[in-house]
């Protein structure tokens, strides 16, 4: 084709998009139920006029990064404390500045690592959780601070894979879930456990685990020195074996009926690659532990569709003899995204506060010894008008969140803010490597990542922090707590 000829057929394609530009309809057309839009000369002209940058994720990033960083040359240490504490966006939001908060939960920590023990921490959360991804961040950072190991406790019976270890069950197992899908049920006694889903044993079966060693596995992740059993509601004679590599084979029996909560536990001699637990006669089975203490770890517990507001309808009885035979000392509660479909006004986001209250108040009950931390939601898009642009009620959500949450002493995280706020999410999806997946709500394995180290490093700044003021005088002390209140 010739040049002149080439020129005038893209004038031609780009005079009859401009027409089409011109004469289709603002409000679109509706084609058999479908409503079918043209992109609008006007916005186009608009956005070419709009100096407005995008949210540049890198900065956004590497400002949240150096946020959690103290430049010694700047500025006294405590002053750094006490910025962080009170103005920083990136922190840990806590009832009332108490910057005291967590030290009772850090020193639990400090005490089980030293005692041999293990403390745990439970960390719910709807999709944004699965396989593991933010809550293994979050566990590899505390691990590497307070001692532990292992992936924490799993459902006998998992509901999807794992970049944390690789499992399978076969035998006579029923499950039953809160949160109930195809495969499970839901159970007239309610007993879910910690990990809102449980099995009921009736007869033989057999728990096969083995380490994680794809790329995405922490290194902590991968040690496995200690494996138990968390169970209820047994008959007389529940057997349990366990053969793990080439250590010779465990058994154990419980020869009388348990009617509560109760735990197995076996410390290994060396850390193993895998191994296979066969039980044999009649219990519910409320999760396997495959841990490496001393230390802390955390378990991971996903709930897909979930919008944070029906863990109350978890037996409170069995609930809290779970958490006080784990040695649970933190519940951390990542809810949000799923409520915003429904939410179509303010008044919404109040019913949906009103709800959650009555969650902390269960919370508060069952674990009153255990520190609460409320992770928020992370940005969304949706399509407005052919445009992807955040779901409009969710930043007026996320204040919502982080202002109940402090009223009803909960900390508070902001994930929204950390991301970006605003139009995030579709920038998220677009770097370089994806942050977030192509359905403009969910995090990829790396952003994911990115989540959980931030979440870390806002918690432990909190303990570097407790670490710092044992070792000054009550004088040194006294006079940071007169500056901070007198502000």
């Amino acid at each position: 084709m010739k040049l002149h000829k080439i020129f005038f057929f893209l004038v031609a394609v780009f005079a009859l998009i401009f027409a089409c530009w011109y004469i289709f309809p603002a409000e679109g057309v509706d084609v058999g139920g479908v409503k079918l839009r043209f992109p609008s000369y006007e916005k186009a002209l608009a956005d070419l006029r709009d100096g407005k940058s995008a949210v540049d994720v890198d900065s956004v990033l590497l400002a949240v990064q150096k946020s959690y960083e103290m430049v010694r040359e700047q500025g006294d240490t405590l002053q750094f404390y006490k910025e962080y504490i009170t103005t920083n966006p990136h922190r840990i939001h806590l009832p009332g500045d108490d910057y005291t908060f967590f030290d009772s939960f850090f020193e639990g920590l400090d005490t089980a690592a030293s005692s041999g023990q293990l403390a745990r921490i439970v960390h719910y959360g709807d999709s944004q959780l699965e396989m593991d991804r933010i809550s293994s961040m979050l566990r590899q950072m505390l691990q590497d601070r307070f001692g532990g190991s292992g992936p924490g406790m799993v459902p006998i019976l998992k509901p999807m894979s794992s970049v944390s270890v690789s499992q399978n069950t076969t035998g006579s197992l029923t499950r039953y879930a809160l949160v109930a899908d195809t495969l499970s049920r839901w159970s007239s006694t309610h007993r879910y456990g910690p990990l809102t889903r449980y099995a009921v044993l009736t007869g033989q079966a057999r728990f096969n685990f083995r380490r994680a060693e794809n790329r995405y596995a922490q290194e902590r992740v991968k040690s496995i020195k200690r494996v138990g059993v968390l169970f209820g509601h047994s008959s007389p004679g529940l057997k349990m074996s366990l053969k793990c590599d080439t250590l010779a084979l465990m058994t154990a029996t419980v020869d009388s009926s348990v009617n509560g909560v109760s735990v197995l536990t076996w410390d290994l001699p060396a850390e193993v690659r895998g191994g296979s637990l066969t039980l044999n006669g009649t219990a519910e089975i409320y999760g396997i532990m495959l841990d490496g203490g001393p230390g802390v770890t955390v378990d991971n517990v996903a709930m897909r569709g979930c919008s944070g507001t029906i863990l109350s309808g978890i037996d409170s009885t069995s609930l809290r003899a779970a958490y006080e035979n784990t040695d649970t000392r933190l519940i951390i509660l990542q809810f949000g995204g799923n409520a915003m479909p429904g939410i179509g006004s303010r008044k919404a986001i109040s019913l949906y506060m009103n709800k959650l209250e009555k969650q902390f108040e269960y919370f508060k009950g069952v674990a009153p010894w255990a520190k609460l931390l409320f992770v928020g939601p992370a940005d969304m898009s949706k399509s407005v008008n052919g445009s992807l642009v955040t779901w409009p009620l969710l930043p007026d959500l996320n204040d919502s969140l982080k202002v109940h949450c402090l009223n009803n002493g909960i900390a508070y995280w902001d994930t929204f803010n950390m991301m970006g706020g605003v139009g995030s999410m579709k920038e998220w999806v677009k770097h370089n490597p994806p942050l977030a997946g192509p359905d403009y709500i969910h995090f990829t394995t790396k952003g994911a990542a990115e989540v959980g180290t931030a979440l870390g490093k806002s918690l432990l700044l909190y303990d570097d922090f407790r670490r710092l003021r044992q070792t000054l005088s009550e004088t040194a002390v006294k006079e940071y707590l007169d500056s901070l209140r007198s502000e």
